[in-house]
């Protein structure tokens, strides 16, 4: 029976703690899929709330291709729009999953995620918004803390990485079996 301290230490690079790039591939897409839908579901939650409608965050994202045109457009405007946000947020979380391990702290990722998102929050505040696309700029201006949050859900997202990984890693961490052997108890 293999038996390990809880003092020791685990390497990292040893086979059975290797993932394969496939595996953190599809653990990466899935988990931008997952923080494109926690980000924009909770965007679109929002405008709906106050009014201006669940589609208006697609339809501004989507003015980055139709511009301002975008408000009016209609369905291609909020197809782009939803495109930018997954494609976007797909290379993200593969880009995020080839930088952890099975092994990686759930804790550790989401402080990860968290600073990757509050690092794009102020980049496309800051950057990206205002000079590529102001028709977004300007929405965003007028809900900047529902913006900042949206950032925050996206990298609890990213945070979740790990989980991903170890799902489709196909291992365990821990075998499930008990280490020794159990008796019956007496009728």
């Amino acid at each position: 029976m293999d038996e390990r301290s809880s003092t020791e230490t685990v390497d990292a690079s040893a086979p059975a703690n290797r993932v394969s790039w496939g595996s953190r591939l599809i653990a990466g897409i899935a988990d931008g899929i997952l923080s494109a839908i926690l980000m924009m579901g909770f965007m679109m939650a929002y405008s709906n709330a106050v009014g201006e409608g669940v589609t208006m965050p697609l339809k501004a994202l989507g003015a980055l291709v139709y511009g301002v045109e975008a408000l009016v457009a209609g369905s291609m405007a909020m197809l782009a729009g939803a495109g930018i946000q997954l494609g976007f947020s797909i290379v993200l979380g593969i880009l995020f999953a080839l930088c952890m391990s099975r092994r990686t702290s759930i804790i550790a990722a989401l402080f990860a995620g968290l600073a990757i998102g509050i690092i794009i929050w102020v980049v496309m505040d800051l950057v990206v918004l205002p000079y590529m696309d102001p028709t977004m700029a300007a929405r965003i201006a007028l809900m900047p803390m529902v913006y900042f949050v949206a950032h925050l859900l996206f990298g609890i997202g990213l945070g979740l990485t790990p989980l991903f990984i170890r799902a489709f890693s196909g291992r365990r961490d821990e075998p499930r079996r008990m280490s020794r052997r159990t008796e019956a108890l007496p009728v």
